[in-house]
């Protein structure tokens, strides 16, 4: 790299770093704008209480005033803290702020009271989602609503959290894994083969029907398919988690995705029951949550549990290839945007040095750096369109579809390394 190239990477870095410090101290305040923001429920880990905890949380080991802050809204957050549902990673409850306060920790004394309190409620809430399900695979019924195993609400997001503390769940990690690992499975619906995870509804809402898929889907994404799964069972091989059938669970669902690639080598985000397996699948959006950047990333996992170097390199490829040509990107945000996109380059060179993806890591700085406006309440509009079609809805301030996901996103690029609390385990990148 010239001299003139060096200087415009560390301009690009102390910029974004300078971005992402500019939102945190927006959302510092417990009681500031970001609090009365309308969201899906004040102690939700996109965009509630422990959704700022972990963006302060990281952003804390450099600015100790951030690290107070986010104690503030762990406070803010435990004292909102409701028995009733949702009760989901990032839906809200339990273990958004189990994840949020573990992620805040530098002692294993911090936050222990909190912690305690919740990880006896976190067994309850995960025995409650594994119920009706180990009763359905017991019975041998096909067909299972994605929202009850995903990570946005069900049991993977629940299964990642207790792999973080592992050493206080031992027993309840081994029966969500146990129950992700049966999932795994084929089970017959009308005497006929189907996978295990089959959603025997569409990729809307529950119970609201889709014209697409009259008999149901295979879901393929990280965020609400069976890619989530692949990528807890792989962090739980890595880790060596005595699970019976956990390498072979992570050997047959990386054969199954890589037996259902797009003619362009990528992946999909759902296939209809009646096409899968028969035709090539439709290519999914270039996002983190659905298609194949966040695919490329479970299978980059599992390439890592299983020592499989070629498997690795294959899903860096897949996803610099996708990136060559974007479909579908239309926002800034971390699910579906580029401050995701921006990430998982960040993640997948972490080991390996991947010049195709490093200069998409660049630009997709660059195009954020772009786009930031502190004139707007978060730094960014709601839309990378927003500015074309003539309009300035600003950005909320969440993690998964507002500026608190993009923050950390641009500070992970700053430094260059791997963030220092395990806020990205939250969309099982770690």
């Amino acid at each position: 790299m010239t001299s003139t190239g060096a200087t415009a990477a560390q301009d690009l870095r102390a910029r974004s770093a300078a971005a992402a410090f500019g939102i945190a101290e927006r959302l510092a305040d417990p009681q500031g704008p970001a609090a009365r923001t309308p969201g899906p429920a004040p102690s939700s880990l996109d965009d509630g209480h422990p959704a700022m905890a972990l963006l302060c949380a990281e952003l804390g080991h450099e600015r100790e005033e951030l690290r107070r802050a986010a104690h503030a809204h762990l406070s803010a957050g435990a004292a909102l803290l409701t028995a009733a549902p949702p009760q989901a990673l990032f839906r809200g409850g339990v273990p958004a702020l189990a994840f949020a306060a573990h992620a805040a920790r530098r002692t294993p004394d911090d936050y222990a009271g909190l912690l305690a309190r919740l990880d006896t409620a976190l067994d309850r809430v995960t025995a409650h989602a594994l119920h009706e399900e180990n009763a359905r695979l017991d019975a041998g019924r096909a067909g299972v609503g994605y929202w009850r195993y995903d990570l946005i609400n069900g049991v993977t997001g629940l299964a990642r959290l207790l792999l973080l503390r592992y050493g206080t769940h031992r027993e309840t990690v081994s029966e969500a894994l146990t129950y992700l690992i049966r999932l795994t499975r084929p089970l017959a619906r009308d005497g006929v083969p189907v996978p295990g995870w089959w959603c025997h509804e569409g990729p809307g809402a529950p119970g609201e029907p889709h014209p697409r898929y009259p008999h149901g889907h295979v879901n393929f994404g990280l965020a609400h398919g069976i890619s989530g799964p692949l990528a807890v069972l792989a962090t739980a091989l890595r880790d060596g988690v005595p699970v019976p059938g956990l390498r072979t669970a992570v050997t047959d669902l990386t054969a199954e995705l890589l037996a259902h690639r797009t003619e362009a080598g990528g992946w999909p985000a759902q296939i209809a029951l009646e096409r899968y397996g028969t035709e090539p699948p439709e290519p999914g959006r270039t996002a983190w949550c659905y298609g194949t950047p966040g695919t490329a990333a479970a299978l980059h996992q599992a390439g890592r549990a299983l020592g499989d170097a070629e498997l690795c390199a294959l899903a860096a490829d897949a996803l610099a290839d996708d990136l060559d040509r974007p479909r579908g990107v239309t926002g800034h945000a971390f699910c579906h945007g580029h401050a995701g996109l921006l990430h998982l380059c960040h993640t997948l060179t972490e080991e390996a040095p991947h010049p195709r993806l490093t200069a998409h890591r660049d630009a997709l700085a660059t195009r954020l750096i772009a786009a930031y406006d502190p004139e707007l309440p978060y730094g960014f509009q709601e839309s990378a369109t927003d500015a074309e079609a003539g309009t300035d809805a600003p950005a909320g301030p969440g993690l998964l579809t507002g500026a608190a996901g993009i923050a950390l996103a641009l500070h992970a690029y700053a430094t260059g390394a791997p963030p220092r609390t395990p806020w990205d385990a939250a969309f099982l990148l770690r």
